[in-house]
């Protein structure tokens, strides 16, 4: 594996479960795992490696953006205050009829 560099940040995050630090700003990694719709025509989406963060939407987008939004909030407020995050080690897996889908969310 190269050493992470200004032009090669993505080294870093391939030694890193979860997230590093690149230069001021930290990348973490956003696990998701996404629902087909349900009996109501809404899409439900979780963090697989911090559970307690899940979303209910019309649509796929919807959700994950709203994922998105308190994932960085949650991990923001825990990263600012020097407070450890919970990560779930192993991440959840995705069941049947299940996809996972991976964000690098930047706060």
């Amino acid at each position: 594996m190269s050493e992470p560099s200004p032009s090669n940040p993505l080294a870093a995050l391939a030694d890193n479960k979860h997230g590093v630090p690149l230069g001021p700003v930290p990348v973490f990694n956003c696990i998701v795992i996404v629902s087909p719709k349900n009996s109501a025509g809404r899409v439900q989406a979780r963090v697989a490696n911090l559970p307690e963060i899940s979303a209910e939407a019309a649509s796929e987008r919807d959700a994950l953006q709203q994922i998105v939004a308190d994932f960085k909030r949650i991990v923001g407020q825990r990263h600012a205050a020097g407070q450890p995050i919970a990560w779930q080690e192993p991440p959840l897996q995705p069941g049947p009829g299940e996809q996972q889908r991976l964000i690098a969310v930047h706060l």
